[in-house]
């Protein structure tokens, strides 16, 4: 990534198309799966502009409120066999807690398992976790919360201005310290 201004333009974009695009007369899967496929290239963009240190500590230690469930019992949940997400998960026990925004960008972009839900006209939010977190927990993610903490990262001031670097012996490369 040469330059982040772009990447910003076009962030701002996609974020102006989701925030239009959330409420329709009526649903239809097409329309899920376009949503679906926005949310996913914007968390894409979002961990992009993160892992080439594109965007200040300030952005980078943004964190998203949601409600998480603990998974329950030993048998895995999978997309083959028994269970639904109620039966592998302690769905009757939400626990307020939140992530931050790099751990966010990946349950969207790895997702193994996302099932979404509108309200009236508008799409509301989903539950999704990766395949790496399918044996701990399901999120609940509220799309106006996705759009909230996406938003800091297409707005030129989470643009880094200054750099300052040490050594990391174990990575045996320099590693960023502060980004302002």
């Amino acid at each position: 990534m040469i330059e982040s201004t772009y990447w910003r333009q076009e962030l701002r974009a996609e974020l102006a198309w989701l925030k239009k695009h959330r409420k329709y007369r009526r649903w239809s899967e097409r329309q899920l799966v376009l949503y679906e496929r926005r949310l996913m290239l914007v968390a894409f963009q979002v961990r992009s502009l993160l892992e080439r240190l594109k965007v200040n500590d300030c952005a980078r230690n943004v964190r998203m409120p949601l409600i998480r469930y603990k998974k329950i019992g030993s048998n895995p949940f999978t997309f083959v066999g028994e269970g639904f997400p109620e039966d592998r998960f302690d769905m009757e026990n939400p626990e307020p807690s939140d992530l931050g925004v790099l751990e966010v960008c990946n349950q969207l972009i790895h997702y193994y398992w996302m099932q979404t839900w509108s309200e009236g006209k508008a799409f509301k939010g989903m539950l999704v976790f990766s395949d790496y977190m399918r044996h701990k927990w399901a999120y609940e993610f509220w799309i106006e919360d996705l759009i909230s903490v996406f938003s800091a990262f297409a707005d030129n001031s989470s643009a880094v201005g200054e750099l300052s670097f040490s050594w990391n012996e174990k990575k045996q490369d320099y590693v960023a310290r502060h980004a302002h």
